[in-house]
């Protein structure tokens, strides 16, 4: 199902984008006592299989934390980051949280090597952000979005994303990527948020912000 947006309804939906990761970045922010900002400064729709070559192809390791999409929309939503992007995330959250002398020493032999800590801080960050988004709909919508526990996974891009493609194989041209900054003093750390709603609910979603026939 392929959905056509006018130019004002693009706008409507990178606004929500937009108010979600202020949310997230407010959140987060309280978390770790540091000042963060999170931004979309590019938001499209593109096909799924898009998806892998904007993760950088199949074979690429990223960090992907992964929250499904369930009650008045169902789905799937996945922030994904390269692995030195998500070390550099994970050291900022933690100096919140712990403080400078007790962080973990991060890995110079091995970017894919993440301690149990990190792990934590991404998962949470991950969570907080796709939960954002989540209540941003939920407002619109009237009715609550129910995300599902968070699960984070260091794998090729191909084995992340393979599962949640097959169960949109059948919809085409219903992705929304964000490419996602998270800024903490000067240093700004990009990511890429996917919302992979099922196709019917592409149409709730979009209808509930209006972007439809406008």
């Amino acid at each position: 199902m392929t959905l056509t947006l006018s130019e004002a309804g693009q706008n409507v939906v990178a606004g929500t984008f937009g108010r979600a990761m202020r949310r997230a970045g407010e959140a987060l922010g309280s978390m770790c006592g540091q000042v963060i900002e999170v931004q979309t400064p590019q938001l499209q729709r593109c096909s799924a299989s898009d998806v892998l070559v904007m993760a950088g192809g199949p074979e690429s390791i990223v960090l992907a934390v992964y929250v499904g999409i369930t009650g008045s929309l169902q789905g799937h939503a996945l922030l994904l980051f390269a692995p030195p992007d998500a070390h550099r995330l994970a050291q900022i959250l933690l100096a919140g949280l712990l403080g400078p002398g007790e962080l973990p020493m991060e890995s110079t032999t091995d970017p894919l090597s993440y301690d149990e800590l990190e792990l934590s801080a991404l998962q949470e960050a991950g969570n907080v952000t796709i939960s954002a988004f989540l209540n941003e709909l939920g407002m619109h919508l009237h009715e609550p979005v129910q995300p599902t526990p968070p699960q984070v996974v260091v794998e090729m891009a191909g084995a992340v994303l393979d599962a949640v493609l097959l169960d949109l194989v059948s919809d085409a041209d219903q992705v929304l990527a964000a490419k996602t900054t998270f800024n903490e003093g000067g240093l700004a750390i990009d990511g890429t948020l996917f919302v992979l709603p099922r196709a019917d609910s592409l149409r709730v979603l979009l209808d509930a912000l209006g972007a439809i026939g406008i």
